[in-house]
């Protein structure tokens, strides 16, 4: 019976994008290597409120796309690692962004 979670993400970046058009932040992260993994878990708060998990499933790749940002805002995020039993790591060190005003 596996009860160990995965290892904690490394590597997250946080990149704004979106001059012109719908602002949007970037998400990459170093890839876990384990056999066993069923993707990982963003999570995201702004300054002075509680993380709180925005994907609504496992995300299946070392990327995610944030476009739920508002101009003007400064967002805090990290990522966990979950195995195909559900264990889940902890949570990866923060990386922040800002969305400028247009």
């Amino acid at each position: 019976h596996d009860v160990f979670p995965p290892a904690i993400p490394t590597g997250l970046q946080a990149v704004f994008s979106g001059t012109g058009q719908k602002p949007f932040i970037d998400l990459t992260w170093a890839p876990n290597n384990e056999a066993d993994l069923a993707g990982y878990n963003v999570f995201r708060a702004e300054p002075g409120t509680a993380m709180m998990q925005i994907n609504p499933q496992l995300v299946k790749a070392p990327a995610f796309r944030d476009m739920n940002v508002l101009a003007g805002h400064h967002y805090i995020y990290s990522v966990s690692a979950v195995d195909e039993r559900g264990n889940q790591s902890a949570r990866s060190a923060a990386a922040g962004e800002s969305v400028p005003l247009p």
